[in-house]
């Protein structure tokens, strides 16, 4: 039996990406109408349809699935590096779901946890793909895929900005004194 390749695999997974958004927009679109959300949920600001869910899904998903190819390819642990970027995926999909549904319920935990993806940022590598994939596909079900896109892209450049210049003090403390 031939191995799958993982370039065909980011074929398929971002086919089936495609095809879940497909699959919630048609339950939206026989249930009321596709959904617009208000960025900050005011209404005064610009309405995002969730129809642009239909671009923004696959290409995040086919971004994500090339910048773990890179990693894999460059790891010598090519399934711990799998594995690693799954429970990844799923962890994000978590926070992302228990988000939408303390906003969608009202509850007055959603600022903690909103904050507490900002504490995260600063220990976890959250510009890697399988987090923003995770974090918007568990927030779209309740506010659409492009604010938790926008949203999750911040958090991503943030906690880069965070670890890379954490990284650059790092190496220049050890270079003074004197540890290679």
């Amino acid at each position: 039996m031939p191995a799958v390749s993982l370039n065909d695999r980011r074929v398929l997974l971002t086919l089936l990406a495609f095809g879940a958004e497909v699959g919630i927009l048609a339950w939206e679109y026989l249930n009321g109408g596709v959904r617009s959300h208000h960025l900050l949920a005011n209404p005064d600001f610009l309405a995002v349809s969730n129809w642009w869910g239909l671009l923004v899904i696959p290409l995040l998903t086919w971004w994500t699935l090339s910048q773990l190819r890179r990693r894999v390819e460059r790891s010598a642990e090519h399934s711990a590096n799998g594995t690693a970027a799954l429970v990844a995926f799923v962890c994000a999909l978590a926070y992302g779901l228990a988000l939408s549904l303390l906003f969608s319920h009202g509850s007055m935990l959603v600022d903690y946890v909103f904050f507490g993806l900002l504490a995260l940022a600063l220990v976890l590598r959250l510009w890697h793909g399988e987090y923003l994939l995770g974090f918007v596909f568990g927030m779209g079900f309740v506010v659409g895929p492009i604010l938790p896109a926008m949203f999750g892209a911040i958090i991503a450049l943030f906690s880069w900005t965070v670890h890379t210049t954490g990284r650059a003090l790092w190496r220049k403390v050890r270079a003074k004194r004197g540890v290679a």
